[in-house]
């Protein structure tokens, strides 16, 4: 029996829905606030409004990808999916951020034994996520169960710390069957990063590599893609990159090159330009809705069929995400 686990308890494939494969709702703190302010994300009602608005515009899920020790907040969380329950769902990560977001010395994760590590990460995926996200040193877990594993690597290389947390991922998702979501920096490493995750054990076909977007190399994609990974695209609405046109195109080719069921797609809103609710004030801005009412029918615009469409935002998140339970 195959399940999605979000926070709220576990559901079938087919209740998933249309969905943001890599976002972020909530983000309480951590050394990626410290380095970037506009990137705290602390109000549970602009987290309610921002996604109701993506609800409204035909979405389901949104994959929540802050990971421990990165402003992760179970309490709140779990305060904006009780307010949309039956109307969205909303899953959560355990594991890790990028290297240069942790002490390479002595943070836990630098300094812990990695069988006790991936025993933490499997508890909080089978028994409960801890309310606070395992900053030390008491651990009170919650009903809320993580449903997906995160690992992140730095920009043209992948360090040692950062080599654990791949090994600590590819373990627990041997443990537990969870996919693996991998921050690549800058789109860089991404194919060091499949052929690692396989040699330590992790399953290609459960392993997502995000933010290639950002390094927009056709034949590099192809290359990442024969490994069997899968590819999340989280960068609609992001012109200080590249062009939402630049985007489509690109993940056009893929689909032309036979790649359609190993795509997702994600909007990564991981700023407070990048969500309506907190621009309100401001004055009108494109938030997370922005992936289904803009970049969506621009894919269609440029000839991608509604099957593809459908694969891209339903299908393959359903059974990537899935767990056997």
């Amino acid at each position: 029996m195959k399940v999605i686990r979000t926070v709220l308890g576990d559901i079938s494939p087919e209740e998933m829905g249309v969905t943001d494969s890599h976002d972020h709702l909530i983000r309480s703190g951590g050394l990626e606030v410290a380095k970037n302010p506009p990137s705290l994300l602390d109000s549970i009602p602009f987290a309610i409004e921002e996604f109701s608005s993506f609800i409204n515009a035909g979405g389901r899920t949104i994959v929540c990808m802050d990971p421990i020790e990165c402003g992760r907040n179970v309490k709140s969380m779990l305060k904006v999916a009780e307010a949309l329950k039956g109307k969205g769902h909303i899953i959560m990560t355990t594991g890790f951020h990028k290297g240069d977001l942790y002490d390479n010395r002595t943070s836990w994760l630098a300094t812990v034994d990695i069988d006790k590590i991936v025993e933490m990460m499997v508890a909080e995926i089978e028994v409960g996520m801890d309310i606070h996200s395992y900053n030390g040193p008491v651990v009170e877990r919650t009903n809320a169960r993580a449903g997906v594993i995160k690992a992140g690597t730095g920009n043209l290389l992948i360090s040692e710390i950062e080599q654990k947390s791949l090994r600590v991922a590819a373990m627990t998702q041997q443990e537990t069957g969870c996919a693996i979501s991998v921050h690549v920096d800058l789109g860089t490493m991404a194919w060091e990063v499949a052929k690692l995750l396989k040699e330590y054990g992790a399953k290609p076909e459960k392993i997502i590599l995000c933010h290639l977007q950002r390094n927009p190399d056709r034949y590099y994609y192809e290359k990442v893609l024969d490994e069997g990974v899968n590819l999340c695209f989280d960068g609609p609405n992001k012109v200080k990159y590249y062009t939402d046109t630049l985007l489509a195109e690109n993940i056009m080719w893929i689909v032309q090159k036979g790649y359609g069921k190993q795509l997702l797609l994600g909007m990564d809103a991981g700023f407070i330009d990048a969500h309506s609710a907190y621009m309100a004030s401001k004055g009108k801005a494109n938030g997370i809705e922005y992936m289904l009412t803009r970049f969506v029918p621009l894919l269609k615009q440029i000839g991608m069929e509604n099957s593809v469409v459908e694969d891209i935002l339903k299908n393959n998140a359903a059974k990537i995400f899935s767990i056997e339970k």
